[in-house]
């Protein structure tokens, strides 16, 4: 491949060369790229040893104080904050709910078939 080089290109290639006429630049180079990036390094190697159970221990350094403090704060709003009183609600069941609101004046439709059963559909129009 060296004999298919044209001398034009290779000097222009020679001009970007950041190595051209400095002995050691890749070594230094080298060197300079892992200085800086030691401390990362040295992080994801630490990180690579980690388990599941050293990361959940490592929250619960976090998490068990916030939790404590949270039931701490519930507690006092439980003792200081009165209950409320019976409100008069009565509870109700789904098939009540359907109907709460439906008025006299619902308009009833009956349907009817030969074998004696009988469907009444109930509708009522709330604005």
């Amino acid at each position: 491949m060296s004999e298919d080089r044209d001398p034009g290109v290779a000097s222009l290639l020679r001009e970007l060369d950041p190595a051209g006429g400095r002995r050691g630049y890749w070594a230094t180079f080298h060197k300079t790229v892992l200085d800086a990036a030691r401390f990362e390094l040295a992080r994801r190697r630490r990180s690579a040893q980690e388990t599941v159970a050293g990361t959940v221990t490592s929250w619960a350094r976090a998490v068990v104080p916030s939790a404590l403090l949270t039931a701490a704060a519930a507690a006092v709003i439980l003792l200081v904050v009165p209950a409320p009183g019976p409100t008069g609600d009565s509870a109700l069941g789904v098939e009540e709910l359907l109907f709460v609101g439906v008025d006299d004046d619902a308009i009833p439709a009956e349907f009817g078939d030969a074998a004696g059963v009988e469907l009444t559909f109930v509708a009522a129009e709330i604005f």
